[in-house]
């Protein structure tokens, strides 16, 4: 229709009404343009917020995995000083507490943090959206440690395979129903774990004395059980060091301390 009149202007010479006429037609298009940058960019911003919200949401659930993973292994390398507290006295005067500290020493939380969300905003090159360069820099550095953290968390050692091929079916069954994990809920999620506490296992002195007496004979013990401290300590600085990575980054997101209701306190 436009293009119609144009041409009719033109012949008929009319230059006033066919400038008047390109210039609905520019206007047109500019304004078609803007539409469709203003639709984009809205789009673009709630994509953003979206994404925000669902780092967001993954970064709280690390911190309260994270921290109960670190109470727990509190507890673990506790039941390890006094197993080698005992061990080193040279004389267990409570054999089924030794078995059992021994034993607990070897219980592990190995879930792995989540980094879904910042993955797929990597893969799709959407990591600008989360925010300024200190919001991407902070992010990178918390998702670096959190993989970090996850393979020390799946290391193992010796001592455990020892424990667990020593103790009697019995008495680890006994541990395991009596003294075992208790899952921790947040809002239906399961963040992590703690040990039972105290312990109420009971089984058989003699059988008791017995696994006590094998754990001392075995080669190296000690020198394995002072090493599988270590290797608990080194998961708490890893964990310790994750959670700082999130104050990072909850701060530079904007958010601030945030209480967490639910999350276990840690000594």
């Amino acid at each position: 229709m436009v293009i119609r009149r144009i041409r009719d202007h033109v012949a008929d010479q009319n230059w006033f009404a066919v400038a008047i006429d390109l210039a609905i037609v520019v206007l047109g298009v500019l304004i078609a343009t803007q539409v469709s940058n203003w639709n984009e960019a809205r789009i673009e911003a709630e994509q953003g917020r979206s994404y925000r919200a669902r780092l967001v949401d993954e970064l709280d659930y690390n911190t309260r995995q994270h921290r109960a993973q670190q109470a727990y292994y509190i507890q673990v390398r506790g039941h390890g000083v006094a197993a080698l507290s005992a061990l080193r006295s040279g004389q267990v005067t409570d054999s089924a507490r030794f078995v059992i500290d021994a034993y607990q020493l070897t219980q592990i939380d190995p879930a792995p943090a989540k980094s879904y969300i910042y993955n797929e905003m990597i893969s799709a090159g959407l990591v600008s959206r989360i925010g300024n360069e200190r919001v991407q820099e902070a992010a990178s550095d918390y998702y670096v440690q959190v993989s970090a953290n996850d393979r020390q968390n799946q290391m193992t050692f010796p001592y455990r395979e020892i424990i667990r091929a020593i103790v009697p079916r019995e008495i680890q069954g006994e541990i395991q129903q009596k003294c075992g994990d208790v899952l921790i809920y947040y809002r239906k999620r399961i963040v992590g774990q703690r040990l039972r506490e105290p312990c109420t296992a009971r089984f058989d002195p003699l059988l008791a004395s017995q696994a006590a007496a094998a754990i001392r004979r075995e080669p190296n013990i000690e020198r394995d059980l002072v090493r599988y401290i270590g290797s608990t300590e080194e998961r708490l600085d890893s964990f310790r060091f994750s959670l700082m990575m999130a104050a990072d980054l909850h701060a530079a997101l904007g958010l601030g301390e945030r209480q967490r209701e639910g999350t276990p306190a840690v000594p």
